[in-house]
């Protein structure tokens, strides 16, 4: 009996591939006994265009008014393509750089100008970089994006005005570092985001669903999140408006202020959150703490190790360390993911033709090599091989500025550098056991699921 072929184009069966997930290791998901969410941009999704220029304008207002930066400042437009995940901060140089996932200086800013290929290659003769905490510092989060774009404006300004700012480029980053963390720190962002949750959070209308549906399978849930107590409750409510549940009935074990990633070393027992003291977080079930590690978490819920699953969005704080330290499993939520795929579907086709046109020129380039090998007959390349090459040349090209057009103007994808993975697409795929854009995403999956890997494949095998 034969089975008829799949057509290339057909339409696919399941949810539309900006939802779904995406496997990078085996995960049978009928041995996971918990799951564990982080809460910030991972069961609660910000609206990033609000959020993200809410913290630049907030860190702009205190540098002027704690560390003595001209009022002027104040005037900077926000400008949301000036940084991604994964790039990193040259203070030394003011510059931001995007590397592959080998560490190879692939893209440099400074201000608003991107350097040419040839300064690039002057200012970083060895190409590899060698982070150092002192001179460099890597984006990992959503929280770094206004950052990188504020950094981004002040050296503009500051080669613009030499002047008006004076600062070298490491203390006006470090002074932008400080403002940012203040702002987190001394409670302002979170007192103005708590006063209009629905100005700076998108919500979810299927998280509740898909939390109970997890829940009827028998899987325990929990929140871990370094979120201080009354966020959370205010926050999460929000998030689940449409579950009357309280969150301690939701979640079977509640961690807040848990300082993640030091979460992940021993550091003892949490404390309980005193019962009633809070309304949207009564812990009437006694199952809310504050602050403990990831064995008081794994003791509470009688699950451990690789029978834990934690989602979040954090490369370091929620994937790697929970991965490298205790072995748990690792669900990565890369929201920016669904817009990433909308672009590359919208131009599929110019894809597949770049792919095509690269395996043929990877061909007729052996030919070329084969006419010119050292003690051939006429080291010279037939003419009609030397135009096919030219011409597919121009073909590439073209189509490479056709499909690097749907991604950040500056930056390019965030998962890809040229045809190699960049260094945050590299972190996803060597931390995260799976990926998708939003938790939510699971819900049309059985919640014992057999995600599994497509297969990976050495050059030779392709």
């Amino acid at each position: 009996m034969s089975t008829a072929a799949v057509p290339r184009d057909a339409v696919p069966v399941g949810p539309p591939p900006a939802l779904r997930v995406y496997c990078n290791r085996n995960l049978r998901m009928s041995s996971i006994a918990a799951i564990g969410f982080d809460m910030d941009h991972t069961l609660a999704l910000y609206n990033a265009e609000t959020f993200e220029h809410l913290c630049f304008a907030m860190a702009l207002r205190l540098l002027v008014r704690q560390k003595g930066y001209p009022a002027t400042i104040l005037d900077l437009a926000y400008e949301p393509q000036q940084a991604q995940r994964g790039l990193i901060v040259d203070k030394r140089l003011g510059n931001l750089l995007k590397t592959d996932s080998h560490g190879y200086v692939s893209r440099v800013r400074h201000g608003a100008r991107t350097l040419a290929r040839e300064e690039r290659r002057e200012v970083y003769k060895r190409g590899r970089l060698r982070l150092s905490q002192d001179r460099y510092r890597v984006f990992d989060t959503l929280f770094d994006v206004p950052e990188g774009c504020l950094y981004a404006e002040l050296v503009r300004l500051k080669d613009e005005e030499p002047d008006l700012i004076r600062s070298s480029y490491r203390i006006l980053f470090n002074d932008i570092r400080e403002a940012v963390d203040t702002i987190h720190r001394d409670g302002s962002l979170k007192r103005t985001i708590m006063a209009d949750l629905d100005r700076y959070f998108v919500r979810d209308p299927h998280l509740g669903d898909t939390l109970r549906r997890l829940r009827a399978a028998g899987k325990k849930l929990f929140l871990l999140t370094n979120s201080e107590v009354e966020y959370t409750a205010a926050v999460m409510r929000h998030a689940l408006a449409d579950d009357p549940s309280p969150l301690d009935e939701v979640f079977d074990l509640v961690i807040c202020a848990a300082r993640k990633p030091d979460f992940f070393v021993p550091r003892g027992k949490g404390r309980a959150v005193p019962r009633g003291k809070i309304e949207l977080l009564a812990n009437a079930r006694g199952n809310c703490y504050v602050g403990g590690d990831a064995f008081f978490l794994e003791s509470k819920l009688g699950a451990f190790g690789d029978a834990i699953l934690y989602f979040g969005d954090h490369t370091y704080g929620d994937i790697l360390r929970s991965k490298k330290s205790v072995g748990w499993r690792t669900a990565m939520i890369v929201p920016e993911l669904e817009q990433e795929v909308a672009a590359q579907l919208a131009l599929r086709d110019e894809f597949r033709a770049l792919e095509e046109i690269e395996a043929r020129l990877e061909e007729l380039e052996f030919r070329r090599d084969f006419h010119l090998r050292p003690g051939a007959p006429e080291s010279v390349a037939p003419p009609d091989l030397a135009a096919e090459i030219a011409a597919g040349l121009q073909r590439r090209s073209a189509l490479q500025r056709r499909t690097a057009a749907v991604y950040n103007p500056f930056w390019g994808s965030l998962f890809k550098e040229g045809r190699a993975a960049s260094r945050f697409g590299g972190q996803v795929k060597d931390f995260a056991c799976i990926y998708t854009s939003r938790v939510s995403n699971f819900r049309p999956y059985p919640a014992n699921r057999f995600f599994m890997n497509p297969g990976e494949r050495l050059a030779h095998e392709l």
